[in-house]
């Protein structure tokens, strides 16, 4: 008897991965037991992603939920990634079959769905060095590098190249609007404020905090002593389309590592999308070995503090066609 797979469950998961600013820039297409991947340039941010690599670091993600989903789910997934070489918003062709999902698989789905930004203050407590080259091993798994940043003066340069991206972002008021018009308490469009801490005062330089509109989450004082967070660089061989699929994936992989491990998660992209930081992010970090894809703290959160319900999707009927 053929089983068919569960898909609009699959779906529903993998429409779960994280998104530059939770614009969700995505649309999937449903055949039978195959499952196209696009881009929906119409939810790019045009002044943020010109050229629409965080949409494609996005989408990379939502491939790499898909197929956690569909493994947890017991469904093996052959994938195929950008099919056709002259359509770039195709990002990939998955094809389905029945497989006993592993212990391993489950664990993974289970944190797929605890995983989420959480974007206020961050404990003092040191992530040890240690459990760095586990979260970028399995990042690298999925076809690009992730590398540790381990020295104290790395871990400043990039803080430093972070501000200095975001106050150039910041004088630039088309930007400013883009980003508010996607702060939103739309239940579909962009970061609700109620994800966003309600006092910005405590977002130093290279905060990740201080590119949003000030929201409404409470976000108290638990700690005077600075956060010791750790910090990942994602990077790439090469800078082009199927690179930055392969980039979110991995950010992904590691990202759903991280929660198994207790630990949290925020990108950081400003230093990638400003030219000018870009290239020393390239030329001085990387030494024009890689292409940096993005910046990625991880710290511990707080043990007492409640953790945040999930952000809002859009509807499946706005990004799923059956034929």
């Amino acid at each position: 008897m053929t089983v068919d797979p569960p898909l609009d469950e699959i779906l529903d998961r993998a429409c779960r991965a994280p998104s530059v600013h939770n614009t969700q820039p995505w649309r999937w297409r449903v055949r039978a037991n195959q499952v196209d991947l696009f881009a929906d340039l119409g939810r790019q941010l045009v002044h943020a992603d010109p050229d629409a690599r965080d949409l494609m670091i996005s989408c990379g993600a939502a491939l790499h939920h898909l197929q956690v989903a569909a493994a947890g789910l017991g469904w093996a997934t052959r994938v195929s990634r950008l099919p056709h070489a002259s359509d770039q918003q195709h990002i990939a062709r998955v094809v389905l079959s029945a497989t006993p999902p592993s212990p391993e698989a489950a664990e993974l789905l289970e944190a797929l769905g605890r995983r989420c930004t959480d974007r206020r203050r961050p404990t003092s407590w040191p992530v040890p060095s240690e459990r760095l080259p586990l979260l970028a091993s399995t990042g690298t798994a999925w076809g690009a590098q992730v590398l540790p940043v381990t020295s104290d003066a790395r871990k400043a340069q990039l803080r430093r190249l972070t501000d200095r991206a975001r106050r150039v972002q910041e004088r630039d008021p088309r930007y400013v609007a883009e980003i508010a018009a996607w702060t939103s308490p739309s239940p579909s469009h962009g970061v609700p404020r109620t994800h966003v801490p309600r006092a910005m005062a405590h977002a130093g330089k290279g905060s990740p905090y201080g590119r949003f509109p000030s929201g409404v989450l409470d976000d108290p004082i638990l700690e005077t002593e600075p956060s010791e967070d750790a910090m990942l660089l994602v990077c790439t061989s090469s800078d082009d389309a199927i690179a930055r699929v392969r980039a979110g994936e991995a950010l992904s992989a590691l990202w759903l590592k991280a929660t198994q491990e207790g630990l949290s998660v925020v990108p950081l992209t400003q230093a990638v999308e400003v030219e000018e930081t870009r290239r020393e992010l390239r030329e001085d970090v990387l030494g024009e070995l890689a292409f940096p894809q993005a910046v990625v703290r991880v710290c511990w959160l707080p043990a007492a503090r409640e953790g945040l319900p999930p952000t809002p999707r859009r509807p499946r009927e706005e990004v799923v066609t059956y034929e």
